[in-house]
């Protein structure tokens, strides 16, 4: 089974490969700056996180995905995504890349069903916006939360797993 990870530039609408691999100490200090999110905060410094790094073949940064594999779980979390500035809609008007989270939602799909989780990814929303379309646009469902009045917990699994991992594989 083999997997190709791409990003579509707006620019061009040129699909544009990308590899996916354990970020380096570099990747994360180079969010110090310029990113929503500094990448080696407390935050998100937990050493249990697997943090991965999207690279385009001239080694650009697109994404920066935090995920928590552990053995008693039947999912894999997606504790945290993030898209370069560049392609960050919270942070630009007009991105250079787009397709960003599905990429990164499949890349954790991936992790799941290498780790014999069947392909099962949860995660929360940050906004009731990214919620309802995580529904409407990735077949997301919500379950529970892991506090009243938290933010929204929902989980990509079964057809809806399949159809985001199918536009990856080759």
């Amino acid at each position: 089974m083999i997997l190709q990870y791409f990003v579509t530039e707006t620019a061009t609408e040129r699909k544009i490969p990308i590899e996916i691999d354990r970020a380096t100490d570099a990747d994360l200090a180079g969010t110090k700056s310029c990113w929503q999110t500094d990448w080696t905060s407390e935050f998100i410094g937990d050493p249990d996180l697997e943090k991965y790094a999207a690279k385009t073949e001239d080694g650009e940064i697109v994404a920066l995905g935090a995920y928590r594999e552990t053995p008693e779980s039947m999912f894999v979390y997606i504790e945290y995504i993030e898209s370069h500035p560049d392609s960050n809609p919270t942070l630009v008007s007009h991105r250079k890349y787009v397709d960003i989270g599905r990429m990164m939602i499949a890349f954790g799909i991936q992790l799941s069903i290498d780790s014999g989780k069947n392909g099962v990814v949860t995660f929360e929303a940050k906004t009731d916006e990214l919620a309802r379309h995580y529904i409407s646009d990735f077949g997301a469902v919500r379950i529970f939360s892991k506090q009243s009045g938290g933010p929204i917990m929902l989980m990509i699994a079964d057809n809806a797993a399949l159809t985001i991992f199918n536009t990856y594989l080759s």
